[in-house]
């Protein structure tokens, strides 16, 4: 193999006309690759804001649907520990307010119908559902049971 020497100016060393580094060639050639590869993965990046905006929303409901089940369990009678199906139903009769999740969507809770027992002491079956306003479909919904003693 034959060595081909450049001179340079005085002070500097001389040095092989050929060096082992990367060209500029393929410097463009790897940039453009890593490109395409990073453009792959948009789609992904795309998808996974999407469906963490769905799961935002999703959790904010189920939130607001514990709320409103914990408070329908906390009615208290004024003359007793247990509540009345008049106590109940008063409650439940509140429109409840609209909530805005931390992405700003509008979510709308809502109770279901519920319906005073024949034979006291029993149960009052209580549902809410929580969903976007503007749509019928909720987004999450939940039932529990209260006992109740009587009537008044």
């Amino acid at each position: 193999m034959i060595k081909t020497e450049v001179r340079l100016p005085d002070g500097a060393r001389n040095l092989p006309a050929s060096s082992d580094g990367f060209g500029m060639i393929e410097v463009v050639i790897s940039l453009f690759l890593l490109t395409i590869l990073s453009l792959s993965f948009l789609p992904v990046l795309s998808n996974s804001w999407k469906v963490s905006g769905r799961n935002t929303t999703m959790a904010t409901a189920t939130q607001i649907v514990n709320q409103q089940i914990e408070g329908a369990r906390a009615v208290r009678s004024t003359s007793a520990t247990t509540p009345s199906c008049a106590d109940l139903t008063n409650y439940l009769q509140v429109t409840l307010a609209p909530v805005i999740d931390p992405r700003g969507v509008s979510l709308q809770p809502q109770w279901g119908v519920t319906n005073c027992p024949s034979t006291y002491p029993g149960v009052v079956r209580v549902g809410v559902s929580v969903s976007l306003i503007g749509s019928a479909v909720p987004i999450a919904s939940a039932v529990t049971y209260v006992f109740v003693k009587s009537v008044t």
